[in-house]
């Protein structure tokens, strides 16, 4: 019987398969006493060690494949490894309790596991998964026992899981994994990343799945959706296996269709278009979706799923990546924005009532200017590897911008003081987040090269809707009126002061957008490589001048329900256009 389920969509596309289930199994060694608690510690070293050798394997191999954020995961299971509390901790029990070293390795994972479970914050809750994975492989080695790995997978299948570690997700056989679906997990997970980076279908967030399918039961991931359906009937696998060729011929037509150069309206009007990163791996996917460059990374991933600080070297060697595979094109880097929805729990020393108004993005920056300035001079050491831009995130007023401003500059005075080559030309942006912002966006502008809307973030703190609220999230629309003549407004500012505007949010990778967006005067937008050929195709079907007459209607509107269903209609009436003009036969008699 077909069983559909939903779930938390984190990697777009459609994937059919046969299950593998992946189940990590529990070990459950004997307890025994023991008469040489030196032999027993000298067993758990030698363990230890055998991990060691592994997770510096499993670093390096990572660095070199994905990326220095993804092999970063594995400095952070070292250092679990190196706990200076938990070898003291064996060797007092081994001498207090005269039992086997691999019961109390078990017993102190079952202890530190609850402690961990029982802390409210989130992000300290997912290190018992890290904790968990680094006492397994202790407990496999000492045990000479073969740890469970989906390293070899026998054929193509769909891995369904209760969750998956980083050590699991990094030795994954990608060419024969075709989509992920787990109990657990999140957006910001590294599994969730790693799908993204590698283009996999993959469901989150869905509970008991893996209590619910058998291996080799078929099944089907829409990454797009969220959804699930397991042991599917005929006729939904015949319409999920058309949804799937549509889309892969849809993108790939579209791509083609997209041209290598800029991408132009009808009459003439280039509008260019960039890919928004999380990780440096995604800069070369993007550019076989004909991306101009970089308009948005996302420098806070390589904060994020680790233990502590990415050193300077770290960072450096992720932004001289990036900037490297994307030369000549241009790379906008965006300062540090974590806090809202993207706790770093080293760096949280308080949990606050509400994080999306909190110390967060470059309020956190220019309060811990250390951690500030040694990001901003790892982006003007990469500088001298590409086209470098910085911009910097929620920044509310002339005060704030001013700051940072300063901050850039002592950092530029103090690599030349030691001699540091740097590119002296990079422009550095404002991000446009907050209603107040816009208000300024005249004084602004006198301070900073270019503007950058977030939309995810202007659009919420505008309507006072926290998108991750599943009880206002229906709010939370950008056609709000209020919303679009925010953006009018800036748009305007910034061309009255000779500066360039883009829009970086995802808004401006939702085709129902893109020719008001056009009309407004934007000439600019940033959005994730998969929505890039959609929108170009959009673009070159638009008309600059009909786009102006839609936007000052749309402007006009006092209802959210009124715009959408104007631009519902727009969007409905291009399409058959474009297949008038493709197929004339298709247009009618």
């Amino acid at each position: 019987m077909e069983i559909s389920l939903r779930g938390i969509g984190v990697s777009p596309g459609v994937a059919i398969g046969p299950v593998v289930t992946f189940h990590v199994q529990a070990i459950e060694p004997p307890r025994y006493g023991i008469t040489d608690p030196v032999a027993e510690l000298s067993r758990y070293d030698a363990a230890v060690e055998k991990v060691r050798f592994y997770l510096l394997r499993t670093k390096d191999r990572m660095a070199d494949e994905v990326d220095e954020q993804h092999a970063s995961i594995f400095l952070a299971h070292l250092v679990i490894l190196d706990d200076v509390a938990l070898r003291p901790e064996i060797e007092r029990r081994l001498n207090a309790e005269k039992i086997n070293v691999d019961f109390l390795v078990q017993d102190l994972i079952g202890e530190y596991s609850k402690l961990l479970a029982n802390i409210e914050d989130p992000m300290v809750r997912e290190k018992i998964a890290d904790f968990s994975d680094v006492g397994r492989r202790i407990l496999h080695a000492l045990l000479d026992r073969e740890v469970d790995s989906l390293e070899h997978l026998e054929h193509p299948c769909v891995i369904v899981a209760g969750e998956l570690s980083p050590s699991e997700t990094a030795n994954m056989d990608m060419a024969n994994t075709m989509g992920l679906a787990t109990d657990e997990g999140g957006r910001t997970s590294h599994m969730a990343i790693l799908a993204r980076a590698f283009e996999l279908p993959a469901v989150v967030g869905l509970r008991y799945i893996s209590k619910q399918v058998m291996p080799g039961d078929t099944i089907i991931v829409d990454g797009t959706n969220g959804v699930v359906v397991i042991r599917p009937e005929r006729a939904t696998i015949t319409e999920y296996l058309a949804e799937k060729r549509r889309q892969e011929d849809e993108r790939r037509a579209l791509i083609r269709a997209g041209g290598d150069g800029p991408c132009l309206t009808q009459d003439g009007v280039q509008i260019e278009t960039f890919a928004n990163i999380d990780l440096p791996i995604e800069a070369s996917e993007s550019l076989k979706t004909k991306c101009m460059g970089v308009g948005l990374y996302r420098t806070e991933y390589l904060f994020m799923n680790r233990d502590s600080l990415p050193s300077e070297d770290t960072q450096y060697r992720a932004y001289k990546l990036v900037l490297k595979t994307m030369a000549p094109l241009p790379v906008t880097l965006r300062t540090l924005d974590i806090g809202g929805d993207k706790m770093v729990s080293y760096l949280s020393e308080r949990k606050e009532s509400n994080p999306q108004l909190g110390w967060r993005s470059i309020r956190f920056c220019l309060d811990r200017p250390d951690i500030f300035k040694a990001q901003l001079r790892a982006m003007y050491r990469a500088s001298v590897h590409g086209n470098m831009r910085i911009k910097f995130p929620m920044i509310s007023g002339l005060d704030e911008l001013r700051e940072a401003m300063a901050s850039a500059r002592q950092v530029r005075e103090d690599l030349t003081a030691r001699g540091v080559a740097f590119d002296p030309k990079v422009k550095i942006g404002c991000m446009i987040e907050i209603a107040a912002a816009v208000v300024l966006a005249d004084k602004l502008a006198e301070e900073c090269d270019f503007f950058s809307i977030g939309t995810n973030d202007l659009i919420q703190y505008a309507l006072a809707v926290d998108r991750t609220n599943e009880r206002t999230a229906h709010l939370y629309d950008p056609s709000h009126p209020g919303v679009l003549r925010l953006l009018k407004q800036t748009i305007d500012t910034a061309r009255a002061a000779g500066i360039p505007c883009a829009i970086c949010g995802e808004m401006a990778g939702d085709p129902l957008f893109t020719e008001l967006l056009v009309g407004m005067g934007f000439d600019s937008l940033s959005m994730s490589a998969v929505s890039l050929p959609q929108v170009r195709a959009e673009i070159a079907n638009t008309r600059g001048v009909a786009a102006k007459r839609l936007a000052k209607t749309v402007l006009s509107l006092g209802s959210a329900q009124e715009i959408r269903e104007l631009l519902v209609q727009r969007s409905q009436a291009r399409a058959t256009l474009q297949l008038y003009r493709t197929d004339p036969a298709a247009g009618g008699e």
